[in-house]
């Protein structure tokens, strides 16, 4: 049986001869008879494994060694006892390296096109170190394919050995699904930032498992009845979780603490196979599928950074010496990426994943339903309703209100599940296109969790929903809509809920918890914008923005004073940058001219050229922001000019129009004078038109007209006449809309006179009756609870606004806390009788 005692050779006539296999099975077959399997697995599989180890798809004769596994595993003895064979576990359980390259299974869980050398081969026909590799899409579609193909194959492969292995015994079933989560638990990292890939199990091998355990659970997650969703158990993270640590996962609203308090009364039993496989694939999605995500990224920025290095080597003579090694290393990048991305558009292996995505989320839903019923019949929501718009930021009272056990679920359940769909819809064919009706269940789904404040705890994560729907909201490059509008359209659940939702995260979403917040919390605003703009196509959702007005007042003010602070700031950093790229190109158009320059102010000409960029890079970044934030004001002030009269927002309102005005149009306008404004999103003829549009969208409104009117830092007729003359004579603006922009300024001008006379007539006003921050004569005067000021209410709701303290002292504020200043407002009263007698 064994050639010479030499089981290297007997294994290489095995694999070299393709009549030998036939002799291998009859070997198989007498060592059962004579009770010996055992002993001959741990002779002939280890020694296998060892030589596939070496192999990867870029060498064919990794396909003799799966045949061999194909084989051997085919008969089910083998399969019973296969987790007793030497090599099933891996020699440090701690160490994820172990398990894929010192085991039997990671022997052919790790051939994949992801695999750096293979795709190398695929992409640049192996290490190439004497150009850049450029391909471009014609090029790489060939490629893709072929990767994809070969990547059909060997999967299929190795789902037939996993398959066979799975059904061998229920003992080697239980040890795979513990050799799977003991590689998980270890791999934590590999969504890490600053994770070191090369320490890490590769990306191909863990797709693999990720994919496996995906076909693994699809037979309980039936599409289109999911009948089998009470098969898996809502309460499997407590003592019956013998599988999974999650002890320091983040949990879906409650502290790792919380939870283990939930979980300690709970009775210690056995799960199913279908429990441990879901959630086994739900963890997968994200360390596995979600490390190849983040190993992307972090692939571009390595390639970006290295490639600036290659172009400055190429300039020094020095460091060229260097320069094939680096660019062998861009190179390999290159390739990594170009594999990852022929997996992503691989429609057959995403169309799988994505079903997994659906069927999960519907369990998902199903826990969160009071009933636990969904999908028959399907949930309602809001599942409970708010008494007071401040319940929706008071995320103690939320989490009160958060189902139970959803509310102690490990967040990455959700997470892997966001972060798949949000990377795979930015390619331009993707799973979720074309696939309408499971499209809508993942849209449905994922409006619950938006509009559903107590299921979430995480402001990042609903920041990545609003990223994919804006994916799907864009036109598509044929011009025909985007492949979710429809869905945004005649969807019941989704009609009645979108709108309420992406308003309500406009304003959530100040603070998502990461260090990249700042930036966060601005580019969701501008997908929730593009979203809106598209949505307002359907007088369905034109026609709720007025309801929130009408009947939910304080909830549409909530929304339009972020907005309106988000706007302030916007324009005044783009403006900012402006004019310091305006005094930035001066000084190097001064230097270029032979001055010597002012270096006391911009420092030496390669600091004033690197302090441009930065400035070039923030003016372009803020100025995209604030036009697509005056399109929103364009489209509500048209829809419900009364809104915006509010006593708490018109002031504030007014204010920044007029300044914004002033600026484009008054003695600074020369500042924001500046080389190719179009680098920069700037125009300064179309911001004109926009504040134009605006004032004419509100010229109706006579609180807005007083407002502008009582602004006497900013507001200046002239400015509405020199504005006029440029509209008309160097815009394509309707006539018609100027004349009522200029007609706003005249009123308003004839207004702010009028105004003045009243305060001349009214004379000096005692201090004790001026509000302490605006100035003016108090109308509704309060006592604030805690400092005990004296201040006008409607100035405290224009700063609860923004702030939710006290001005004075800074303690936390409620306006239903301040108390009436009885005597106080009998003294206004008096004043203002007196003044009228007089």
């Amino acid at each position: 049986m064994v050639h010479n005692n030499n089981i290297e050779k007997s294994i290489d006539a095995f694999i070299d001869r393709n009549e030998m296999s036939a002799f291998l099975v009859d070997i198989v077959n007498k060592a059962i008879e004579l009770d010996f399997l055992l002993d001959l697995l741990n002779m002939i599989l280890p020694s296998i494994s060892a030589k596939l180890h070496g192999l990867n798809l870029h060498r064919s004769e990794y396909n003799k060694y799966l045949t061999i596994w194909e084989n051997l595993v085919a008969m089910k003895p083998v399969a019973a006892i296969f987790s007793k064979v030497d090599g099933f576990a891996p020699p440090d359980a701690s160490k994820g390296l172990d398990f894929e390259h010192k085991t039997l299974m990671g022997s052919f869980l790790r051939l994949s096109p992801l695999a750096g050398e293979v795709a190398t081969f695929y992409f640049a026909g192996g290490p190439k170190s004497d150009s850049q590799l450029e391909l471009t899409p014609s090029q790489l579609a060939p490629l893709f394919s072929s990767a994809q193909n070969e990547m059909k194959v060997v999967f299929d492969r190795i789902w037939f050995i996993t398959d066979k292995l799975i059904r061998g015994s229920p003992q080697t079933r239980q040890d795979m699904m513990k050799w799977f989560a003991d590689l998980v638990n270890v791999s934590h990292l590999r969504t890490g930032s600053h994770a070191k890939a090369s320490k890490l199990p590769s990306d191909g091998f863990m797709f693999n498992i990720s994919y496996l355990l995906v076909r693994l659970s699809m037979p309980f997650l039936d599409y289109p009845v999911f009948s089998k969703l009470d098969k898996i158990d809502p309460d499997y993270f407590g003592p019956k979780n013998k599988l999974l640590n999650v002890k320091e996962d983040a949990r879906m609203y409650s502290s790792s603490s919380e939870a283990d308090e939930y979980y300690g009364n709970a009775m210690e039993e056995d799960t199913n196979f279908i429990s441990d496989c879901f959630y086994l694939c739900l963890t997968y999605m994200e360390y596995g599928i979600g490390g190849m995500i983040t190993q992307h990224g972090r692939l571009k920025n390595e390639l970006k950074r290295s490639t600036e290095m290659v172009s400055r080597m190429q300039n020094d003579p020095a460091a060229r010496a260097m320069l094939p090694r680096i660019t062998e290393f861009v190179n390999t990048s290159r390739c990594r990426l170009y594999a990852i991305d022929a997996v992503s558009v691989d429609n057959n292996v995403n169309l799988e994943i994505f079903d997994f995505v659906i069927g999960a989320s519907q369990f998902m839903v199903r826990t969160i339903d009071p009933s636990h019923k969904h999908p028959h019949p399907k949930l309602n929501i809001p599942i409970f309703q708010i008494e007071k718009v401040s319940q929706l930021d008071d995320h103690d009272f939320l989490k009160t209100k958060t189902p139970v056990p959803w509310k102690y679920f490990p967040e990455y359940m959700l997470l892997g599940l966001i972060n798949y769909c949000k990377f795979i819809s930015r390619y331009g064919v993707n799973a979720l296109m074309n696939n309408e009706e499971k499209l809508s269940l993942f849209v449905e789904f994922s409006t619950i969790l938006l509009r559903c404040p107590e299921l979430i705890g995480n402001p990042h994560m609903k920041g990545s929903i609003v990223e994919i729907f804006f994916g799907g909201s864009i036109p598509l490059r044929n011009g025909s809509p985007g492949y979710m509008m429809n869905i945004f359209n005649t969807n019941k659940l989704v009609l009645n809920n979108l709108l309420y939702s992406l308003l309500d995260i406009y304003v959530m979403i100040e603070k998502t918890g990461a260090s990249s917040q700042f930036y966060d919390k601005f580019n969701s605003r501008f997908y929730i914008s593009m979203i809106i703009e598209e949505l307002w196509h359907n007088d369905h959702y034109r026609k709720q923005l007025t309801d929130y007005l009408r009947h939910n007042v304080d909830f549409f003010i909530r929304f339009i004073a972020r907005m309106l602070n988000d706007t302030t700031f916007l324009i005044d950093e783009a403006f900012n940058s402006l004019n310091a790229i305006h005094n930035m190109q001066v000084e190097l158009r001064s230097r270029e001219a032979g001055s010597e320059g002012n270096t006391d102010e911009f420092g030496s000409t390669e600091e004033l050229q690197s302090n441009l960029l930065t400035e070039e890079s923030k003016a372009k970044s803020y100025m995209g922001l604030a036009n697509q934030t005056m399109k929103l004001f364009k489209l509500f002030t048209k829809q419900v000019p009364e809104g915006f009269t509010i006593g708490e927002l018109v002031d504030r309102l007014a204010g920044m129009m007029d300044y914004n005005l002033a600026l484009l149009v008054g003695p600074k306008c020369s500042t924001l004078k500046v080389k190719e404004p179009e680098k920069y999103d700037f125009d300064p003829k179309k911001t004109l038109a926009d504040i134009c549009e605006v004032y004419a969208n509100l010229s109706g409104e006579s609180k807005f007209k007083q407002a502008v009117a009582r602004d006497g830092r900013s507001f200046d007729v002239k400015y509405f006449e020199k504005a006029k003359k440029i509209l008309t004579t160097k815009t394509t603006v309707d006539d018609a809309l100027i004349n009522t922009f200029y007609l706003f300024g005249l009123a308003a001008d004839q207004e702010r006179v009028a105004l003045e006379q009243e305060e001349m007539e009214l004379g000096e006003v005692p201090d004790e009756l001026l509000d302490p921050l605006m100035f003016t004569l108090m109308e509704d005067p309060v006592i604030l609870p805690s400092s005990r000021v004296t201040i006008d209410r409607s100035t405290v709701k224009a700063h609860l606004l923004s702030d939710p303290t006290d001005p004075f002292n800074r303690m936390p504020l409620k306006l239903e806390d301040v108390i009436d200043d009885v005597e106080m407002q009998e003294k206004v009263r008096q004043f203002k009788a007196g003044k009228r007698k007089a």
